[in-house]
């Protein structure tokens, strides 16, 4: 693969949120929704359903720090989450449970992807 070729994959992929360390604690709240590409930040989120009033729900991009050695790969020419073993967790689309809990960037030590103050600090994850 030349220069070119290397910078055009490379651009191609979204970036997302890592933790630096893992978590002491387990935070017990689920996020559901299915993982997709925020257009406006080239970024890997959850997008998930929230009622915006009686009856109208909306939808939403939750950015998620993931677990320490998390990132994204080409899987068979399209960009993947890969877990810090280095097997396939879930490509955009897939519907997804994320198990962990909301908190201030400044409280974990992250840089949120989306520019978010707050994150979904994930432990877990579930293909649904």
């Amino acid at each position: 693969m030349n220069r070119d070729e290397m910078r055009n994959r490379d651009a191609a992929m979204p970036g997302l949120t890592v933790q630096r360390e893992a978590s002491t604690v387990a935070l017990q709240a689920g996020l559901i929704g299915t993982l997709e590409i925020d257009a406006s930040t080239h970024c890997l989120v959850v997008r998930s359903p929230i009622s915006t009033s009686p009856g109208i729900d909306s939808l939403v991009d939750i950015d998620v720090a993931w677990p320490p050695g998390w990132s994204v790969a080409l899987r068979d020419g399209t960009p993947a989450l890969i877990d810090a073993t280095g097997q396939l967790a879930c490509r955009p689309g897939d519907e997804i449970t994320v198990g962990g809990g909301f908190k201030d960037t400044s409280r974990i030590g992250v840089v949120s992807c989306t520019g978010q103050g707050r994150v979904f600090e994930a432990y877990e994850l579930t293909r649904t």
